[in-house]
């Protein structure tokens, strides 16, 4: 009687989130116990602490990127539109958007690439749309019977989402996924700047609810493939150049909760920084995959397992000024932007 009372009120539960519980066939870790870690790991050891959220208000804050003048790139999907926030923590203005922004990034030359509702978009640095395109059609990916059966609870459509954008000096490198699993696939595609002539780089990529965030260096694309707790490398032709990582429930150097990292960004001196939903958690790590440290906690939702909760508010994007000094972190389930400061 009590284990049924227990799956009766798991499946209340999904529903009340707006998502339907995934089975253990579909989803590896749908019976893995959900719960707040009774303390976070080694946190004392971390280079900064929060300070609190900026006091922007947003509606469904997607994506976080900074631009060659300091300023802070918010987006949001509800309202379409990019925030444009100085180091001040003031919004200085606003980039309307003929689409629910999902993923920005900032080329070399300061030009503004945006991806939402199959399109994506080149503005230049005062927010002008210079272009749009639809999505490839061949980047659509088959989705599972679980991810279909969630959608339909929380009415919400399976369209392809434009996961993350990267962009180099001669590339836009783009990611699109679809499903709401963490069985759920993704396809990595390259463009050239004037966002023509499309190839695709790689698929079945293993990205939770159709996250699969990227950035470049300007040689390499690192990939955060969530579902297979790893960091990936691809040369801008698709070839694999390099894969770390591990899953870790206890200790700091591999990825916890459900599905890590989930997004990743790089500062001034091409250190990787990852964020890791569930947990709340920032960390450094070198391209070859050797943690250099814990930068700290920021006070998210907490999860360990890959159901409803998760799939709910599992993006983490993170955006790091050149200098590493100031972290911005996005509390997805509370629409907020926390910030890590370094600490004196």
């Amino acid at each position: 009687m009590g284990m049924k009372l227990f799956g009766m009120i798991l499946f209340v539960g999904s529903l009340a989130t707006g998502l339907a519980p995934a089975s253990a066939a579909d989803d590896p870790t749908a019976n893995e116990e959900s719960e707040r870690p009774a303390t976070d790991v080694a946190e004392d050891t971390a280079t900064h602490r929060e300070i609190g959220p900026l006091s922007i208000e947003f509606k469904r804050l997607t994506a976080l990127r900074i631009d060659l003048d300091g300023n802070l790139l918010a987006s949001d999907g509800d309202t379409k539109q990019i925030k444009v926030i100085g180091s001040d923590g003031k919004q200085s203005r606003t980039i309307e958007l003929p689409f629910a922004p999902e993923a920005i990034d900032v080329a070399p030359d300061g030009v503004i690439y945006c991806g939402g509702e199959g399109r994506i978009a080149q503005l230049d640095a005062d927010g002008k749309i210079l272009k749009t395109i639809d999505v490839p059609s061949t980047a659509d990916t088959a989705v599972s019977e679980t991810s279909v059966r969630r959608a339909e609870i929380c009415k919400v459509t399976l369209a392809l989402r434009v996961s993350g954008i990267a962009v180099s000096k001669r590339y836009v490198f783009a990611t699109f996924g679809t499903g709401w699993s963490t069985v759920a696939k993704a396809k990595l595609f390259r463009f050239d700047r004037n966002l023509e002539n499309p190839k695709m780089l790689a698929e079945n990529l293993r990205g939770c609810c159709m996250r699969c965030d990227l950035v470049t260096d300007g040689r390499i694309v690192y990939l955060a493939e969530n579902s297979a707790h790893r960091v990936v490398g691809y040369n801008r032709n698709g070839k694999q150049l390099s894969a770390w990582g591990s899953r870790s429930r206890e200790g700091l150097e591999g990825f916890g909760a459900c599905c890590n990292p989930m997004n990743v960004c790089f500062d001034g001196d091409g250190v990787l920084y990852t964020a890791e939903s569930g947990l709340g958690r920032i960390k450094r790590y070198s391209k070859q995959g050797e943690m250099l440290s814990l930068v700290g906690y920021v006070d998210t939702d907490r999860f360990t397992s890959g159901g409803a909760h998760a799939a709910s508010c599992s993006n983490m994007a993170v955006a790091v000024t050149p200098d590493g000094s100031r972290i911005y972190v996005m509390d997805y389930n509370h629409n907020k932007i926390r910030v890590l400061q370094k600490k004196d």
